[in-house]
């Protein structure tokens, strides 16, 4: 029976790493601890109580969506850098870049009623194809159990091995159902959208991503996370949001680092600084003195 494959936190992370390659996606069951997801629902959900539906039929219209939750729920800093998720993330996008980043943060509350998005790759957000890494992975966390009938995402196992259009039939579909606390890890490459709600009840789940460093965020983090708080959150979180600089020199102000930005005033007399990989390093010094004694 097709499925997508279960595993504890304490797992190897090794094992979902494999899962995760083979499959395009897997459940890690209960990796919020009971008072964590006490806390997150209490953070989030007077949030979405006061948020709009969506107007759109890629978003829909009796969902309810909310960005920018490193500033507005706390619980979220400490997701996006849980341990083993960076794990995770290490091995898929450290193919394709020097350094990640956090793609976006979003809450989803669907309603009832609401029907099956259409399915879809998130990897199409990217028109760029890095062979043997992907551009992105999600990680949606449940607020709610996810079932069969009030929305669990909708995930084609596989869909990130096939050939580039074709389309998932409804028996190579799965439900993504999962108790709350629980979180779906799924490249962005694979095939998903989000449940049909056929029930009484919303489902709430939040999603948080993550892209390759060199690539522009879904999400402008420097203007939903006031620089106040940025500068109090730890620097492994500073970095994901984007206060780094992708060697070489791929986002740097004037010469420097950004997160110094964070840490106080640049000195006025500052010189730029080369942000260059050690490969490049030497064989540009060779070429220096070559040039010099030439």
């Amino acid at each position: 029976m097709l499925a997508l494959q279960r595993f504890q936190p304490d797992h190897p992370t090794a094992d979902i790493i494999e899962a995760l390659a083979r499959d395009g996606g897997v459940i890690i069951e209960r990796l919020l601890a009971p008072e964590q997801l006490t806390r997150f629902q209490a953070e989030l959900n007077p949030l979405l109580d006061a948020t709009l539906d969506c107007q759109g039929d890629f978003y829909g219209y009796a969902t309810r969506r909310l960005s920018g939750l490193i500033a507005r729920v706390p619980t979220c800093r400490q997701l996006a850098i849980d341990p083993l998720i960076l794990q995770v993330m290490d091995a898929f996008l450290l193919k394709g870049c020097r350094e990640y980043q956090l793609n976006l943060t979003q809450a989803i509350r669907i309603g009832p009623g609401e029907p099956r998005q259409f399915m879809h790759s998130d990897g199409l957000m990217f028109p760029v194809k890095v062979p043997g890494s992907e551009s992105m992975i999600n990680c949606m966390y449940a607020l709610d159990d996810f079932t069969e009938d009030n929305g669990a995402t909708n995930v084609a196992p596989g869909s990130h091995l096939w050939p580039e259009g074709r389309e998932a039939q409804e028996d190579e579909i799965v439900r993504a159902a999962m108790k709350a606390g629980s979180v779906l890890i799924y490249l962005g490459s694979v095939i998903h959208a989000g449940g049909a709600n056929r029930s009484a009840a919303p489902r709430t789940g939040v999603v948080l991503s993550y892209n390759l460093g060199w690539l522009r965020q879904a999400e402008n983090h420097y203007l939903a996370v006031p620089r106040d708080l940025a500068r109090e959150l730890p620097e492994r979180l500073q970095r994901l949001l984007g206060y780094f600089v992708h060697a070489p020199n791929l986002g740097s102000v004037d010469g420097r680092d950004p997160i110094e930005l964070l840490r106080g005033p640049v000195p006025g007399e500052s010189r730029f600084t080369e942000f260059l990989p050690e490969e490049i390093r030497g064989p540009l010094a060779e070429a220096r003195a070559a040039m010099q004694n030439g």
